[in-house]
């Protein structure tokens, strides 16, 4: 190389660019769809917008590996950090340009992926201030550098700052819009974009100055905010008693390690969107539905994203391997994996207990429910004798279903092979895509054949799904006895009895919750999705991935 700079670019490139190709064909891929069906097929306004789901599935991937290309961050456990490299600051390269140039990368690595998605894909719908993203999209790269870097030994604070980063980034991108109903000088473009721009160099001299104090050898682990919270935490009642079993003491372990993280995330932004937007919309009848919908959906979300570093063996760690602490333990490995199921199971129940809690307050208080009280009227109306025990069953359900997004692949991360762990996670987001893609492909033609043949058309699915349906429950219970075969009898008919159940459960939602008139006949296929909704196949296959990894 002729320079360190070169150097420091070949290897960000080497170290990403499976990433980089990653992103560059999510792009070439919605420009060649853009030209070949949709420029050349005629489609009209309509079957166009069928496509905008699909385009901004791959749009967020895109951006989503560009910054993970870029974070730049190298994890030392010796110093429970995970911050900028500590290998480079023995290179001749003065401290400014080690913090510069990967910033530099990386908002013209995000404004020339932005511009292609504008000019090559995004050409048939009206962007409305594309200028305007491009300032956010390049200023919350330097945002999110700076909290890498200068909370690398913060780990819960620098999830706050990144959670908080991603969600008023947003909202900011959101105040020009609102300047057409409030002519407020401050939601000007203009000086919105002065502000943004002025507020990424302050970042960047943060960036410049924490990677300079790490360099000199500064930036300690403890600080005034850690001292006081390890204090508080001292008085706080601890624990006396002897663990009763080592399974105890390991179920304590992870949820110290991560059964916390998904309801203090909850909670955190319960507190910090939440609610507030509730206040704010208080008096509109209209953003109770749509603020109780997000809300319902805001724990699968986190779930199906903190699921994804619960899987694996640990969570802060981008190593795959079984740790050698964990290893040594007298416990078999279908012991490790009940901790961690039972773990999640708790997670998710002080989830939704948090939930419910916001629900009661915000519905029995300061809520507009005119519009709300119509539909639990009609729907106690339509079930008398049971709509309280299809709520209880359909609050089960939810909470089995943000469960399941926590650990439906935990045989796959306790696996420890990076290819297996990220194929699963590709393949998940290529089958989204492709049925995002085929539903735009084919709309208009399925619109015509269920104004031409409804009844035809609707038997013609039902009976797709019904025997896909089939196919899939057979399939499940067959591939369930081979995956549980090795697992030792106690472990195996403890978990059969609960999913015996948690189906036992669905089964009986579905068939109280069946339409009273029901002119398709779907009712069966009720209660063949019950038997699918609680894991059991690919659950069985954990253990003997975890003592395969424990071993290697």
């Amino acid at each position: 190389m002729n320079s360190p700079i070169a150097a420091l670019v070949w290897e960000i490139w080497q170290r990403s660019r499976r990433s980089a190709w990653v992103a560059i064909g999510c792009v070439s891929a919605c420009a060649l769809i853009n030209l070949l069906i949709l420029d050349r097929l005629g489609l009209t306004e309509s079957s166009r917008a069928q496509f905008s789901p699909f385009f901004g599935l791959l749009m967020v991937m895109s951006f989503l590996f560009l910054m993970g290309i870029f974070n730049y961050t190298e994890f030392n456990s010796t110093k429970d950090w995970n911050g900028f490299p500590y290998r480079l600051f023995a290179l001749p390269v003065r401290t400014w340009q080690l913090v510069a140039l990967p910033m530099l990368l990386g908002v013209a690595s995000v404004e020339v992926v932005y511009l292609a998605w504008i000019k090559l894909v995004w050409t048939h719908q009206q962007i409305l201030m594309p200028e305007w993203l491009a300032v956010i999209l390049g200023a919350y790269v330097v945002f999110y550098q700076t909290a890498l870097w200068s909370l690398a030994g913060f780990r819960i604070m620098r999830i706050v700052a990144l959670s908080f980063g991603g969600v008023s980034s947003i909202v900011v991108a959101c105040l020009p819009f609102f300047a057409r109903d409030n002519p407020s000088p401050w939601f000007l473009e203009r000086r919105l974009s002065a502000l943004v721009v002025g507020m990424a160099v302050v970042a960047f001299m943060i960036a410049w100055a924490t990677v300079a104090r790490q360099r000199c050898g500064g930036g300690h682990r403890r600080s005034w905010i850690k001292i006081l919270l390890n204090r508080i935490a001292d008085t706080l009642p601890r624990r006396r008693k002897d663990f009763a079993s080592p399974a105890a003491a390991q179920f304590w372990f992870e949820w110290r390690r991560a059964g916390w993280l998904l309801p203090v995330c909850t909670g955190f932004v319960i507190v910090a969107i939440f609610a507030p937007v509730a206040w704010l919309n208080r008096h509109d009848p209209r953003d109770t539905n749509d603020i109780l919908h997000q809300l319902f959906n805001m724990p699968f979300i986190l779930a199906f994203v903190i699921g994804k570093g619960f899987i694996k063996c640990e969570f802060w760690s981008t190593n795959f391997s079984f740790p050698q602490f964990l290893a040594i333990r007298p416990l078999p490995a279908s012991e490790f994996v009940a901790a961690k199921m039972k773990v999640a199971a708790l997670s998710v129940a002080i989830t939704w207990l948090l939930v419910l809690a916001f629900l009661w307050f915000w519905l029995s208080y300061w809520a507009d429910t005119t519009r709300l009280t119509p539909g639990l009227a009609k729907f106690r109306m339509s079930y008398p004798h049971s709509w309280q025990m299809i709520a209880v069953l359909s609050f089960v359900g939810i909470m089995v279903l943000t469960w399941r997004c926590l650990v439906s692949g935990l045989w796959v991360g306790l696996l420890g092979n990076r290819a297996y762990y990220f194929g699963s996670a590709a393949l998940q987001v290529i089958v989204l895509a492709l049925v995002l893609l085929a539903s735009a492909i084919w709309s208009d033609a399925l619109d015509r054949e269920i104004e031409s043949r409804p009844d035809l058309v609707i038997a013609v699915v039902l009976r797709a799904i019904n025997w896909l349906l089939v196919f899939m429950v057979v399939g499940k219970l067959w591939f369930a006895v081979f995956s549980w075969n090795k697992v030792s009898p106690g472990h195996t008919r403890q978990y059969l009895f609960i999913w015996f159940g948690a189906t036992l459960c669905f089964l009986t939602l579905a068939i109280l919750a069946r339409p009273s008139f029901d002119v398709h006949r779907l009712a069966h296929l009720f209660l063949l999705a019950a038997f699918l909704v609680f894991p059991l196949a690919r659950l069985g296959l954990a253990p003997g991935a975890l003592a395969k990894n424990r071993h290697l």
